[in-house]
């Protein structure tokens, strides 16, 4: 009886530290200590009452870290960081955050961008170790105080990129449904809160929660990296990928071949690649994406694919026939209308309608042409970079 107060002062104070968090603007930054607020809450506005009483909570608890890779060197002005601080403040998820900064590789953006992604993570095993052992003295201590006590076996790290942006599908219900399929399932190494649809080999299947899908991948499937939830088992596996090989492709196409059908996503994602930010990898794209990544769009064909099943190589020529056909038929009214009122000089039907539908849909074709003329090359694989 009289060791159990200081036993349970001393587990007060370690819980004390590890319910705060260190922030860095960078790696030679001076380190600041900031509490972490587990449950955030969101005024929301509903109908006849008063937002400041109303709110919603999005409980990030489940997090164990919360990552930005920023580069400072090609964002002068800061707006991109501002922007992407603006998106975490709105989703209340900046508290957590611990920005890590990184110089462009401008011999290779591609590079550099894996390297920025695989620093983050050898950073998160370190603190996550760290961390560990102090846990499992406490625990030793405190197994007769607090038998219920026992050390974390998985950990989950969120990696954000400062292109995020939000698609207005963040909820409370979506956020639970993530964490409890992620307490509750063992299968998921990767959980993706944005994801690319517009990428080869892409299958998404409904699972047997409503608001959580799978995601099956091939060579070349890169859905992206702007917000992930990896846990500590598919980290050892990317940062033991990383001392066998180092880098061969980009950090993307890695994920997609060590996790060819672990990966999970919410549904809808509640974060996307900003449309209107410019790319420090591949800027030529920079126009198509301004197109593709608005969030209703990107939520369209989301839901394409989880509705249908079928996959991203089935869906893309399916449009383009589709799309084929209408500006077919709007092409063949567009000339019969054209053709009467040069005759006749009148036309009884609706012209513009016709003439609207043949340009949208040849500005259709004209988009997904362009997008698989500017397509990145097959990205290389473990195997052949071994050869």
């Amino acid at each position: 009886m009289i060791l159990k107060w200081p036993l349970r002062l001393t587990f007060l104070w370690w819980f004390y530290l590890e319910n705060s968090i260190i922030m860095t603007d960078g790696f030679v930054s001076p380190t600041r200590r900031h509490s972490i607020r587990p449950i955030s809450m969101v005024p929301v506005v509903t109908d006849g009452e008063d937002s400041s009483i109303t709110t919603k909570s999005f409980d990030w608890s489940f997090l164990d870290r919360v990552y930005l890779i920023t580069c400072p060197n090609a964002d002068p002005d800061q707006k991109r960081f501002e922007k992407a601080k603006q998106v975490l403040e709105e989703a209340n998820l900046w508290d957590m955050v611990q920005v890590r900064s990184f110089d462009t590789d401008d011999e290779d953006r591609i590079r550099g961008c894996y390297s920025s992604h695989i620093s983050v993570l050898k950073d998160a095993m370190k603190e996550i170790e760290a961390s560990s052992s102090t846990k499992n003295i406490f625990m030793d201590l405190l197994k007769n105080v607090i038998p219920s006590s026992s050390p974390k076996l998985n950990y989950n790290i969120l990696v954000l990129e400062d292109n995020i942006a939000l698609t207005g599908n963040l909820d409370a219900i979506g956020l639970q449904e993530v964490r409890s399929y992620m307490d509750s399932e063992a299968s998921w190494d990767v959980m993706h809160l944005s994801y690319i649809p517009y990428v080869p080999s892409l299958v998404v299947s409904s699972t047997t929660r409503d608001r959580i899908v799978q995601l099956q991948t091939g060579i070349g499937s890169a859905l992206g990296t702007t917000a992930y939830i990896i846990n500590e088992k598919a980290i050892h596996a990317l940062l033991r990928q990383d001392q066998e090989q180092s880098y061969y492709a980009a950090i993307p196409d890695v994920m997609a071949e060590l996790f060819p059908d672990t990966r999970y996503a919410a549904f809808p994602t509640p974060f996307l690649r900003a449309p209107k930010t410019k790319s420090l990898v591949n800027p030529q794209l920079d126009d198509l994406r301004e197109i593709l990544f608005q969030p209703a769009v990107t939520s369209a064909v989301q839901n394409v694919l989880t509705k249908t099943g079928i996959s991203t190589n089935q869906l893309l020529p399916i449009t383009i026939i589709s799309l084929l056909s209408i500006s077919t038929m709007a092409g063949k009214t567009s000339f019969d209308a054209l053709s009467s009122l040069f005759f006749t000089g009148s036309y009884n039907g609706p012209i513009l309608l016709s003439i609207m539908s043949l340009l949208v849909t040849l500005g259709s074709l004209g988009i997904i042409i362009q997008g698989i003329m500017l397509a990145p090359q097959h990205p290389q694989t473990a195997e052949e970079n071994k050869s």
